[in-house]
């Protein structure tokens, strides 16, 4: 063999070698998450870092549940403080379906379901899932879709009857309008109110046959007037009559208003016991953070 085809022969024995022996050589080589980290840098570590820009996370098995189905909420804390975790869920409405007061876990982890039957979950739509630890600033929120429900609201009124909304229900109230279309109502218990968008195009009257489980006026147990506002100034209004179920009124309503409402002393409650339980959460949270930040309402003395 001439002394060309040796080097050939030597060239490409030690391209074979070198080809064998760097991947098995290159996989004893341990790498580091982090070179410039240190040598107790971990993983682990790294994603506690990036969870002390965000104290609370939470997160759910799904995006889209369908109706009676249940709902698996995870989260974690930065941080512990030893005082629980509150997860609220409230409904496309606004309105308040679920809430929860969790007590998190040593490594820092909470978890909760929620079963998406009952008259509450009724509506299909978006729900937002908020975690809050502590103050109301350290929050985290996600939103899921549920499906299967009801669309909107199912309540249909008659003839000479309007739609009366609150966040959760509908209902129907007797009307007759001369000169006058009622666009949109809505009842509140946060106001005690009735609320009508009207169109006038001329000077007219609207009458109302208010059930009294809906909107009512009372002093002493005693039936006292409506307040009635006509764009917000005070408007021309009666009662022409009553019984232990209704009250009607008949309101003057000008040329070119937009907006009526009546204002009594009692309105539907539109979450019942939900607000309750919001109201005791509430109550144990404010304790929770006092007893931990050593905070007095009381002055001292």
């Amino acid at each position: 063999m001439n002394s060309y085809a040796t080097y050939v022969l030597i060239a490409l024995s030690v391209l074979i070698g070198t080809m064998i022996t760097l991947p098995a050589f290159a996989s004893t080589i341990k790498q580091e998450p982090c070179p410039d980290c240190g040598e107790d840098f971990n993983y682990e570590d790294a994603q506690m870092m990036r969870l002390s820009d965000v104290p609370i996370r939470v997160w759910t098995d799904r995006t889209i549940y369908e109706y009676g189905s249940n709902i698996h909420i995870q989260g974690v804390v930065a941080s512990l403080k030893g005082m629980p975790v509150t997860v609220k869920v409230t409904g496309p409405q606004g309105n308040v379906v679920g809430i929860q007061q969790l007590e998190v876990a040593s490594d820092g982890t909470f978890e909760i379901t929620f079963n998406t039957g009952g008259s509450l979950w009724k509506q299909n739509g978006i729900y937002t899932i908020r975690a809050q630890y502590g103050p109301q600033e350290i929050n985290d929120k996600k939103t899921i879709e549920l499906v299967g429900g009801v669309t909107a609201q199912t309540t249909t009124c008659g003839g000479g009857e309007i739609t009366v909304r609150s966040t959760t229900d509908a209902y129907c109230v007797p009307f007759d309008a001369i000169g006058v279309t009622v666009t949109k109502a809505t009842v509140s218990s946060t106001d005690f109110s009735i609320v009508l968008m009207v169109g006038a195009k001329s000077d007219g009257t609207l009458t109302l046959m208010i059930p009294r489980n809906v909107l009512d006026s009372q002093t002493k147990s005693a039936d006292s007037p409506f307040i009635v506002l006509v764009d917000g100034e005070e408007g021309d209004a009666f009662e022409v009559g009553s019984d232990s179920t209704t009250r009607t009124l008949e309101i003057e309503i000008p040329e070119g208003s937009t907006k009526v409402e009546i204002i009594g002393t009692w309105a539907i409650p539109e979450f019942g016991a939900m607000a309750a339980i919001i109201l005791a959460i509430a109550i144990v949270s404010i304790i929770a953070v006092s007893a931990r930040t050593r905070l007095s309402i009381l002055p001292r003395y």
